[in-house]
């Protein structure tokens, strides 16, 4: 967005956001000399970002001294909602862990929940590598694979927590992975293993696509989601990926993805309580072909 006056560009802002996330980050802001910023370009600001489905601002300390306008101070950044900022239930947020491999989302995204549960836990890769050993399908396009739901969700039991799961396939996934038929075998094999136990723990499972307003109704429940997307309407590429809803409000979803682009030069601001609207999540929440739904609800068990 430029904003000029009769001599030429008084002010230039460039955003980033993920196409499907409802939030921009204000990655550059060039202003022209002696320019005074003041609320005429905040407003024509905002009312660009929305008319993109834009909810809320994000930016450094740096770029909001020289903006202007009230601003609510993050965890490492800032933040202006665009309206009314949506009311929701959950107070505590988990802390943001990165994942430091491009086939952990999974456990990155249950080592938040854990956190999120404890508050002395300080989630590491110690643990991210430790819960993806437990939960990994093994084989991935070219190296080791992900983890699918019920790995994750034994990995959650094992440490004394509550889960439930939604698995919408009855057959073994991520089999587009593999690249030859013994390698999906091996697959088949690990996840059938994954399915036996968590049948014998009589964990609960519900065989079906889950609607999206029934994460939400979990989330009231003190329940985290672990819900797996395509990559697709988020980066621009098909890939299975897990991310961590936390939270709702007003028709919005609330996540830390654990993937940071460095291609596109994203920074922790740009995935950790990342607003996402209710259709664009229903429409992320579907991977493969014929598409299958898969979600693992963990929460605090109250009989520990």
């Amino acid at each position: 967005m430029a904003q000029y006056s009769d001599g030429g560009a008084e002010a230039i802002v460039i955003g980033q956001r993920r196409p499907a996330a409802a939030m921009m980050r204000i990655g550059l802001f060039w202003s022209a000399a002696g320019f005074i910023s003041g609320p005429r370009l905040l407003e024509a600001l905002e009312k660009e970002a929305h008319a993109q489905d834009v909810l809320c601002l994000r930016a450094d300390d740096d770029t909001v001294l020289r903006i202007g306008g009230q601003w609510e101070r993050r965890d490492g950044f800032l933040q202006r909602w665009i309206g009314i900022e949506p009311i929701r239930r959950q107070e505590r947020l988990p802390p943001s862990l990165p994942q430091t491999a491009g086939f952990t989302c999974g456990p990155s995204a249950l080592a938040m929940v854990m956190a999120g549960v404890d508050p002395a836990l300080r989630p590491d890769r110690a643990l991210e590598i430790e819960l993806w050993r437990e939960a990994t399908t093994i084989i991935g396009p070219s190296g080791p694979g992900g983890c699918d739901p019920y790995g994750l969700a034994l990995a959650a039991h094992r440490r004394g927590l509550r889960t439930k799961v939604f698995m919408s396939s009855t057959e073994p996934i991520f089999l587009d992975r593999a690249a030859s038929e013994e390698r999906r075998g091996l697959m088949r094999f690990v996840q059938a293993g994954f399915k036996r136990r968590i049948e014998a723990a009589s964990l609960p499972i519900e065989p079906r696509a889950f609607a999206v307003e029934e994460i939400a109704q979990a989330l009231d429940r003190g329940f985290s989601a672990l819900v797996l997307i395509d990559q697709a309407p988020m980066m621009g590429y098909t890939c299975p990926h897990w991310v961590l809803v936390h939270g709702h409000g007003g028709g919005v979803y609330f996540l830390n993805d654990p993937w940071i682009e460095p291609d596109r030069l994203e920074q922790m601001m740009d995935v950790v309580d990342l607003p996402v609207m209710a259709a664009e999540l229903d429409r992320m929440a579907w991977y493969g072909n014929p598409a299958y739904r898969a979600a693992v609800l963990v929460g605090p068990n109250p009989g520990i």
